[in-house]
């Protein structure tokens, strides 16, 4: 008994000494990608929108599944250039009119919009990281679905306006931007230890410009990846402006947070895993005008849940 309890003794003390080994011990966290090879995000999003409108719950919701890889072509100092290609986007819509679901697997021609998803899937463009995760540039895109959708003869041209539309907010340049910065981690330009924090500071585009401030921790350092965690605020700077939307006079005051759960391979510094959960409040304003007399303030809530993975 007393044998064992030196043993114990020793196996406590070993444990204590390595945990505080690897809370001194200090990481440099960058990414470290091969040229030629491909990387992937498989990812799963899930968001909803709700408005107050005259007392009733107006909701709707979307569910985009994805996979996208990334072919790094070149490193020029701490740069990398890409080719990014979808290889496949599934998207399913809910509303109070119903169910729409396109599938670049699907080429019916009685299904025009997943037709054209299924064409941008055989397209690449180029995109530039910094060895932090910082997405410098993202070229191509527009052009691919400007030139699918002037190709699409047979499509009347009010389908076209709607399709080119339903492309660009999912899968478009700014689109693709945005789920980018979101779910990336800004890597320290510093060594750091756990349990040590860093913060960045982005500006996205979409529905309307918001300012998203990050703060990032170092978690848990295992043989094969870093677990980081991070919690950001987002804060709209022209919520109190009013813009013209559909002839109208729209402002979002709306304000909103987020956290996320991001695991990197620590060889390539490349995403493993993130879990993201975003959750925006406040109301949508219109100004009095003919279509809407007397104007209205509609609450707003909007909710998006993320899944990122790198398996193929």
């Amino acid at each position: 008994m007393k044998k064992f309890f030196v043993l114990f003794l020793l196996l406590i003390c070993s444990f204590i000494v390595v945990r505080g080994q690897s809370r001194s011990q200090y990481y440099k966290l960058a990414l470290n990608l091969t040229k030629g090879r491909t990387y992937y995000y498989i990812t799963n999003s899930k968001s909803s929108v709700t408005q107050t409108i005259n007392n009733k719950n107006n909701g709707r919701s979307t569910e985009l599944n994805s996979r996208t890889a990334f072919t790094l072509t070149a490193i020029r100092d701490s740069l990398y250039d890409m080719d990014v290609r979808y290889e496949s986007i599934s998207l399913k819509m809910t509303s109070p009119g119903g169910v729409t679901v396109y599938n670049s697997f699907r080429a019916d021609p009685g299904d025009p919009a997943s037709m054209l998803f299924a064409a941008v899937a055989k397209q690449t463009f180029k995109v530039t990281l910094t060895k932090s995760g910082n997405l410098q540039s993202v070229n191509g895109i527009t052009a691919i679905i400007d030139q699918l959708i002037g190709q699409a003869s047979n499509i009347p041209v009010d389908q076209k306006n709607q399709i080119k539309s339903l492309m660009q907010q999912t899968i478009g340049e700014v689109a693709f931007r945005t789920n980018f910065e979101m779910a990336t981690p800004i890597l320290p330009s510093v060594q750091v230890r756990l349990g040590v924090l860093w913060s960045s500071d982005m500006s996205l585009s979409g529905a309307g410009s918001a300012d998203v401030h990050t703060v990032y921790e170092l978690k848990d350092v295992a043989e094969e990846f870093y677990h980081i965690r991070s919690s950001s605020s987002i804060q709209y700077p022209d919520k109190d402006t009013f813009k013209l939307v559909n002839g109208m006079q729209v402002r979002n005051n709306l304000e909103g947070v987020m956290a996320s759960d991001i695991v990197i391979d620590k060889t390539t510094g490349w995403l493993k895993q993130a879990s993201l959960y975003q959750s925006i409040e406040g109301n949508t304003e219109i100004k009095d005008n003919p279509k809407v007399p007397g104007g209205i303030k509609m609450p707003m809530t909007m909710r998006s849940d993320v899944v990122i993975t790198d398996v193929h």
